[in-house]
């Protein structure tokens, strides 16, 4: 028997990998005996330790810190106690904080009420989905599910319970974001039917290494790591440092996100981040696209991409807006909507608009005319690049705030919900029990969006889409594809 079966079968609260009692619509927060919200964490790598320390200056309690790696989970629950410990006039006691092995542990403990969910892509749906039905609010890593399915899941379990879940999108806490999608939202730059969005590409077939002349280091034997639950819901695949690296490690892993078991590439990485920028400031946070058009670029020749094309996918929505996929690198901006009185570019830390009849969503070869703001026939109203400093406004803030002045935004009917700090903005949200600032279904929706991508290019099609129900259209697609790459092991499957 795998040692995630014995987890499994050893708890008596789950059964069939669920949690079988949904909790009351609202719980509030301090109930436990520290009279403050508490928090645990599950996964701790990188992003995960950049989120404890940005939910450490909140007012929050961590109390559990839980990840299938013994040298990352004990060596932040250290970094929690002493951070307590070197504070006492926050008032909580130096040991609070302890490690955990087993997230079902977290789920049981009905002295949490918050999870910040940072492990790979394929658990997040299934933590945040269980989270929610034990009673507890949720902060989830982007994209918010694998699956198309499993955004489905999340959707109507977030509903069901009353349970708050902000997904990690924090490009929408982002200022620059935000005018710039007030301005599209407002008609400042005319009716916008062209988005452009740059992200890497999908995900890869799946091989047992990153490295395959690289084997036997790669994947030497970890005894820190339970790899079988790191696996969790996927296939057991081979151990690799470049899937589960060894240690509190510094850096991104790429191969996870690149394995089609684990991540979603590129697509699914910044993808999450821009596409969910684009659907924002497009106004399509609660529907979706009605057609994914397929790419007609050449397939990657590239060793492990499988074929796949790599960009130029288009998803079109029913008032015929199309966002299209442009390929990471192309210029110094990550969003550019396109109107038919002007544009707007952005990215973080950067910001343009531009007013003009005559600005054509360009040629992906010709986009890094953005980067200078050199658009013939158009004028430049704001602009910070801090790649292009010369011709840019003195700061980021400066051309933000002239973009405000030129448009008297402040007094624009359409204001879009406002956050400057992420994880605070739940926080705050969990004692008003207000939505936040990227509720549930807005991060299900995002992930829809780079789950139909990944699937055009997987398969090598385009199809029509019911962005009410969430499911293929008119004959396209099969309805399998929903469920991704694989049925999941072990009854952990995403129900609500």
């Amino acid at each position: 028997m795998s040692n995630i079966q014995t987890h499994l079968s050893r708890r008596a609260f789950v059964k069939g990998g669920l949690v079988t009692a949904f909790a009351a619509p609202y719980i509030a927060c301090g109930r436990n005996a520290l009279g403050r919200t508490t928090m645990a964490f599950i996964g701790v790598g990188t992003q995960g330790r950049t989120l404890l320390h940005q939910f450490l200056g909140q007012d929050v309690v961590v109390t559990a810190i839980c990840d299938c790696d013994r040298a990352r989970r004990e060596n932040r629950t250290k970094v929690v106690n002493d951070y307590y410990a070197q504070n006492p006039q926050l008032g909580v006691p130096k040991d609070v904080c302890r490690a955990v092995a087993d997230f079902r542990d977290i789920l049981a403990d009905k002295s949490i009420d918050m999870v910040c969910i940072a492990t790979p892509d394929h658990w997040h749906a299934y933590l945040a989905v269980e989270a929610m039905k034990a009673g507890k609010d949720v902060y989830c890593e982007k994209p918010l599910t694998h699956n198309i399915n499993e955004a489905k899941v999340i959707m109507a379990v977030a509903k069901k319970t009353w349970r708050l879940l902000q997904t990690g999108a924090m490009q929408r806490s982002g200022m620059e974001f935000r005018v710039a999608c007030e301005i599209v939202r407002n008609g400042f730059i005319g009716d916008v039917k062209k988005v452009d969005a740059v992200f890497g590409g999908p995900s890869c077939p799946p091989r047992d290494y990153e490295n395959p002349a690289n084997a036997a280091k790669e994947g030497a034997p970890n005894p820190d790591v339970d790899f079988d639950m790191w696996c969790g819901p996927a296939p057991l695949v081979k151990y690799s440092d470049r899937l589960s690296p060894r240690g509190v490690h510094r850096h991104f892993p790429g191969f996870w996100r690149s394995h089609d078991y684990f991540g979603m590439g590129g697509v699914g990485d910044f993808g999450a981040h821009n596409l969910d920028i684009a659907q924002w400031g497009l106004g399509m946070d609660e529907s979706g696209p009605v057609k994914v058009v397929k790419s007609n670029l050449p397939p990657s020749e590239k060793p492990f991409d499988g074929g796949r094309r790599q960009s130029d996918a288009r998803l079109v929505f029913g008032n015929g807006a199309e966002i299209r996929h442009v390929p990471h690198r192309k210029m110094d901006y990550v969003d550019v909507f396109y109107g038919t009185e002007g544009a707007v570019a952005i990215d973080r830390g950067h910001f343009a608009v531009w007013l003009g009849k005559n600005i054509q969503q360009l040629p992906v070869e010709e986009l890094k005319r953005f980067n200078t703001g050199d658009l013939p026939g158009a004028q430049k109203i704001a602009m910070w690049n801090p790649r292009q400093r010369k011709f840019s406004d003195r700061s980021l803030l400066d051309a933000v705030n002239k973009a405000i002045k030129h448009f008297n935004l402040k007094k624009a009917p359409i204001k879009l919900y406002k956050s400057l700090n992420h994880p605070a903005d739940l926080v705050n949200c969990v004692k008003t029990r207000q939505q936040p600032n990227s509720r549930a279904e807005v991060g299900a929706r995002s992930s829809i969006l780079c789950n139909l991508l990944q699937l055009s290019y997987v398969h090598d099609t385009g199809f029509d889409w019911n962005p009410v129900d969430n499911v293929f259209a008119n004959g396209t697609g099969k309805s399998e594809w929903l469920d991704g790459f694989y049925t999941a092991r072990n009854n952990l499957t995403v129900r609500e």
